[in-house]
């Protein structure tokens, strides 16, 4: 109590010190700057909301700016970024970043990269060794600055190579790769309950829901204004979100349109930075990863595209048998082979160092460490294996068109991926990422390494992986839900989400002819949950009795919720806290807690792996558990006491939170998004770096999604971190929205100025045209070649 009083007294004069302390650090965006590196002058236009358009003669040029821009306004966050990715954290931080060091260590992204130069194609890796170049130009440069943070560790950035980039890219590639955590929880649930019982809890996608391509692999080229079955995937013989495009026929432009929203975890700063490059090779726009070249989802000239994570399990989890008397020996097929044993000594800042030991079979790195078994189990995942993606990513930028496209897809071997089109004539679809094909299993559990029964024998020919072109539907959604009916000869997992976004977002096209501007905002910022009837429709004939009025009266309001979980709803909260009571009512007694938080989607690691495939998917279970006789429902007490006892102790739960008048319980004082810094984990420096809390509306089946923890109903898993929509008839009149800001320096007036607009659903403008850019000019900095 002491503590946060004497916390709640420094924070503000902290908080003013720092701020001047900031200013003083804040980045030249006016002006001229000079630099050892460039060849030409680059100039820098930044709009109101600090959004770099830069303009450059080369595309050497244009990377080594573009470092210049991330460094600017996101130096420590992507000095972070690094660390994590190479497990120096330590280094900086100290013992708090040991336990993430030796995850990161074990599962090798700094060697995984080191391993991927070799597959650079030769534009690519020119682009990337230009954007280290750029970052050590900065990072040298005698006049500039480092930010508040580096001051408050007391660190000076050391360079950067070209490892330490392609770290980073290996360790987003296997954050966004699924299928391993699923089967450690699918184990924990046999061995809890019996294989019987298990087997109710499973994923199984909700059978109303839509998936992908409910028309399976469907190709389609426009021949004189009309679509004609063509065989594909090129269009000549010479390739935790929301996304959809719309035929020309279906667009109110009367051109296609593209619309995307990432969901992530919101961190301050974003994930996500805003820039527009333009050389005389490239002209692209949209997002980039601080720390990386190029745009990520975005568009150029001719193209947009969209992403969302696919869920397809390219990982699996093997048993294996090592030699008691050699502890570096395992067995395979009857044979006993030497793993690879690397000893990796981590630096602990104030602290001792720590050795960490890798052990690699030839299925992957052993993990049982972090897990918590006895078994030793290695992960075999293709995100741990040699990939091409940058290369993908590189080719998006430059396509002029569906082939282009395709051909960069093919590149993304890992993750994967639900990539959208969208052309001024076409849209499509297509999944990336290489997919395993399995001799035996379908990787839901753990499976024996020493036997060679269960072992991947190839990946799904591309050609074959789900794509289409020009549905004759005239749309496209991917929202995380299944991509692709039973009848799809191949298996790409039963991980996906459970589809509520995609089933309201196909109410909205069914409902609407022509779809435009507006109604992409209206569904991007939408509120309803098309699952909230299907729970609720099991409490319309229970009543219950309380001598306390408040409790019939919050009764009858929850029977009658509309479904809209908007911040300001009363209605919202009891219909969340009573499903999440009736979850725990039925699984706590037989799971425990920490397995229930872990089935309901808690992941392994805060930082590398907040979640899991299971989040999300206790509704559906529910929801099916509730329609037949069961063991679960059954020890539960029936049905109707499950029901009942759920929605009395969320009635407790949120009287001894909110207080005892129910009217004061609106959503958005329970369901609260905080944007953390980094350094927020040491008071009082969480009120003075961190932004919030916020009320907001949603849950994970919004199309506006607002995921929670399962130990939190506080918006810590996932939400919109970048929505675009591109008019591909004008692209000029693109527009996106992220937040919280474009800066990541504490004292700029772009820290935290697009948290406002982001919550009330506002978008900016995705500038464009040089016009468009001139006339929205805040501040311009040339950059010269320093000689």
């Amino acid at each position: 109590m002491f503590m946060a009083l004497l916390h709640s007294i420094l924070a503000p004069i902290l908080g003013t010190y720092f701020k001047f302390q900031s200013k003083r650090r804040l980045p030249t965006v006016e002006g001229v700057l000079e630099f050892y590196g460039l060849q030409d002058s680059v100039t820098i236009n930044r709009d109101k909301w600090g959004i770099p358009h830069i303009q450059a003669i080369s595309d050497e040029d244009l990377f080594f700016a573009q470092a210049i821009v991330h460094c600017q306004d996101r130096l420590f966050q992507m000095e972070l970024n690094r660390r994590v990715a190479k497990g120096t954290i330590s280094e900086i931080f100290g013992d708090v970043g040991v336990d993430t060091d030796r995850l990161a260590r074990t599962l090798g992204f700094h060697r995984l990269g080191m391993a991927d130069i070799e597959l650079l194609e030769e534009e690519t890796r020119t682009i990337l060794e230009s954007y280290v170049k750029g970052v050590n130009a900065y990072i040298n440069h005698l006049d500039i600055k480092k930010p508040l943070e580096f001051g408050l560790i007391k660190y000076k950035p050391e360079n950067w190579t070209l490892v330490d980039l392609m770290a980073i890219s290996r360790m987003i590639t296997w954050q966004m790769s699924s299928g391993w955590y699923s089967e450690t929880i699918r184990s924990q649930l046999i061995d809890a309950v019996g294989e019987d019982h298990a087997a109710l809890l499973d994923i199984h996608y909700h059978p109303e829901n839509p998936v992908e391509l409910p028309e399976g692999i469907e190709f389609n080229k426009i021949v004189k204004g009309k679509l004609k079955k063509a065989t594909g995937p090129f269009l000549s013989n010479a390739m935790g979100s929301n996304a959809w495009a719309i035929s020309k026929e279906r667009s109110a432009t009367g051109t296609p349109i593209l619309c995307n929203d990432m969901h992530l975890p919101l961190r301050l700063p974003s994930v996500w930075y805003s820039n527009h490059l333009r050389s005389k090779d490239t002209n692209v726009s949209g997002v980039s990863f601080p720390g990386m070249p190029s745009v990520v989802v975005g568009h150029n000239g001719k193209i947009a595209w969209g992403i969302t994570l696919s869920y397809n399990d390219c990982e699996d989890l093997f048993v294996e048998k090592f030699d008691t008397d050699n502890p570096n020996q395992y067995e395979f097929k009857g044979k006993m082979v030497e793993a690879e044993v690397l000893l990796e000594i981590i630096k602990v800042k104030d602290g001792l160092n720590q050795q960490q030991k890798v052990v690699i079979t030839q299925h992957g790195p052993i993990i049982s460490d972090f897990i918590e078994t006895s078994e030793m189990l290695a992960l075999q995942s293709r995100s741990l294996q040699p990939i091409t993606t940058l290369n993908g990513f590189i080719r998006f930028n430059k396509a002029e068109g569906w082939d282009d496209f395709v051909r960069g897809v093919q590149q993304i071997t890992a993750p994967s991926l639900n990539i959208m089109y969208a052309d001024s004539e076409n849209i499509g679809y297509y999944n990336s990422g290489e997919v395993p094909i399995r001799k035996k299993g379908d990787g839901r559990l753990p499976v024996p390494g020493w036997t060679g029964e269960y072992e991947w024998k190839g990946m799904i020919p591309f050609e074959e992986m789900p794509h289409t072109l020009n549905p004759e539907k005239g749309y496209l959604i991917s929202c995380n839900n299944k991509i692709i009916s039973d009848d799809y000869p191949h298996h790409l997992g039963e991980n996906f989400m459970n589809g509520f976004r995609a089933r309201r977002l196909e109410h909205y096209f069914a409902e609407n002819e022509k779809i435009g501007f507006e109604e992409c905002k209206k569904m991007q910022l939408d509120y309803k949950s098309e699952a909230v009837a299907l729970f609720l429709e099991h409490y319309q004939d229970l009543e219950v009795t309380d001598p306390n009025p408040s409790v019939v009266k919050a009764f009858s309001l929850l029977k009658k919720f509309d479904g809209v979980l908007s911040p300001d709803s009363v209605a919202a909260s009891l219909y969340e806290v009573t499903k999440h009571m009736t979850v725990r009512l039925l699984l706590e007694p037989h799971l425990g807690k920490e397995l229930t938080n872990r089935y309901m989607g808690e992941g392994f690691h805060e930082l590398l792996l907040p979640s899991n495939e299971f989040s999300g998917q206790d509704l559906v279970v529910i929801l099916r558990l509730l329609e037949e006789d069961n063991w679960w429902v059954t020890h539960a007490g029936g049905k109707e006491k499950l029901l009942v006892n759920g929605f009395k102790r969320g009635f407790e739960w949120l009287m001894t939170h909110f207080g005892t008048d129910y009217a004061k319980w609106t959503w958005g004082k329970i369901h609260t998004l905080t944007f953390d810094h980094a350094l927020s984990v040491q008071p009082p420096l969480d009120k003075i770096f961190s932004r919030g809390p916020y009320p907001v509306g949603g849950d994970d089946t919004t199309p506006n999604q607002m995921g929670n923890s399962p130990t939190s109903y506080g918006v810590t898993s996932w939400a919109p971190s970048w929505r675009q929509i591109v008019d591909l008839g004008d692209i000029s009149r693109s527009m996106g929205m992220y937040s919280p800001g474009q800066s990541g320096q504490l004292a700029s007036k772009h820290y935290d100025d697009l948290i406002e607009p982001w919550l009330q659903g506002d978008y900016f403008s995705l500038l464009w045209t040089r016009g468009q850019i001139e006339s929205n000019r805040v501040a311009e900095l040339t950059l010269k070649p320093r000689v």
